[in-house]
């Protein structure tokens, strides 16, 4: 799953990029990377996907399978 696809998801939680950001302790841009597939950081991925109740390897399955 791409980016728009996780912001889309986001979105329809109620939940923005900089929300995520403030919660963890990181910047926007981190936390888009994240999103985007540039960064594989385990807790952003994972506060993302409590936030929009997805779990992770929903959200990012191609890099699950990378990771198994």
């Amino acid at each position: 799953m791409n980016g728009f696809f996780v912001r889309a998801y986001m979105k329809g939680a109620g939940v923005n990029v900089q929300q995520i950001a403030d919660q963890l302790g990181v910047t926007h841009g981190f936390v888009s990377q994240v999103i985007h597939g540039v960064r594989t950081t385990k807790y952003v991925r994972e506060a993302i996907s409590k936030a929009v109740n997805k779990p992770v390897s929903d959200l990012w399955p191609d890099e699950q399978k990378e990771a198994a």
